[in-house]
């Protein structure tokens, strides 16, 4: 999910055809084939030497000894497990010298809270939506790679990852409600729903109870860390709460949201972002209700078209330059950090602490 974050930047950069981009992760087995030949193990990384370090999460950042810049960049906006409220929690933004962000409310709220000094905060955008948001994203050929059985609309189901979730609540029977009202559906999990952690599963082969439902029903499971293909793909989307359900009004098409009452509390999401999502969807609380909301969306797509906008404008700034600005933000970063190495160098050292 973080390669398909930064994904659009690194392929930027490999344009400018003037940086060496590496990738380090905790799990190589699920990285390293993905950029064969450029895959670096932490214990390799650490003692390497680095002008920039990139990340999409800060939790899961990797201790480099010889780095001189890092920056960080946002993954999500749906304002789960406190992150628009991050004061106490263990993020250590500190230790970044640029933190990029998708919107100017949670810059702003990070700010305020003293997580970060201004001058570490930098808005840049989502840039995992740029082709979406520019129409680059073909879903029509993604569509035609799932080989559904038959034309007709599609639906895509996308929850959260949570034990408290719509998944582990109704999805099985949120999925074959659709199926039975006629729709395509693309059902694209989070990657936490395939570990086996049971914090994130319930211990629940997700894999198998959709490919069991699949054998009879027009129904496809994908699992690339990339979403906007299905997000193209897709006439609607049904969803709790998510990042994904957020993304997919870039589209302004038509989005359901599953209402789960204990989710709130149980993914420590800011109210806030509840109210916002559910102002520019159908909310439902029925496995059956879907269906319905479904099918009644696709008679009147352009109900709640407003608000769709509304709220994909407020929640991402300026989709489709993104990109644009985070490889601005990586070059001046490596400017400033040249700049400061080199006054580093130009200062004389001390009496008494010359190099041993």
């Amino acid at each position: 999910m973080h390669l398909a974050v930064l994904g659009p930047v690194i392929d930027a950069l490999h344009l400018r055809g003037d940086v060496d981009v590496c990738f380090t992760s905790d799990d190589p087995e699920r990285i390293r084939p993905v950029v064969p030949g450029r895959f670096l193990t932490h214990a390799d990384a650490r003692w390497r030497r680095f002008d920039v370090y990139i990340n999409a999460d800060p939790w899961a950042a990797v201790a480099l000894r010889r780095c001189g810049a890092r920056i960080n960049f946002s993954h999500g906006v749906a304002g789960k497990y406190d992150l628009d409220n991050p004061v106490g929690l263990p993020l250590d933004f500190h230790h970044y010298d640029r933190v990029a962000f998708i919107n100017a409310d949670r810059m702003r709220r990070y700010v305020e809270a003293r997580v970060i000094a201004p001058g570490q905060a930098a808005l840049v955008g989502y840039p995992k939506l740029d082709r979406l948001a520019t129409g680059g994203c073909d879903g029509k050929a993604a569509l035609a790679a799932l080989r559904f059985p038959a034309a007709a609309p599609t639906a895509l189901y996308a929850p959260t990852y949570s034990p408290a979730a719509s998944l582990h609540h109704a999805g099985e029977s949120i999925v074959r409600s659709l199926a039975r009202a006629g729709f395509n559906v693309i059902v694209k999990l989070h990657d936490r729903s395939f570990d086996p952690d049971p914090r994130y599963t319930g211990g629940i082969d997700w894999r198998a109870r959709f490919a069991a439902i699949a054998r009879t029903a027009p129904i496809r499971m994908v699992d690339t860390a990339d979403s906007c293909p299905w997000l193209a793909a897709a006439d609607l989307m049904v969803t709790d709460h998510s990042s994904i359900g957020f993304e997919f009004l870039v589209l302004d098409r038509p989005l359901i949201v599953y209402d789960v009452p204990q989710l709130t509390e149980a993914a420590r999401i800011n109210p806030e972002k509840v109210t916002l999502l559910r102002s520019a969807a159908t909310v439902v609380k029925t496995a059956e209700d879907v269906a319905a909301a479904a099918a009644l969306a696709l008679r009147d797509a352009a109900r709640l078209s407003s608000a769709r906008r509304r709220v994909a404008e407020e929640v991402f700034h300026d989709p489709g330059r993104a990109t644009e600005r985070a490889v601005a933000l990586i070059a001046a970063t490596l400017i400033e950090n040249r700049h400061a190495a080199g006054d580093r160098l130009r200062t004389p050292i001390p009496a008494g602490r010359e190099a041993r």
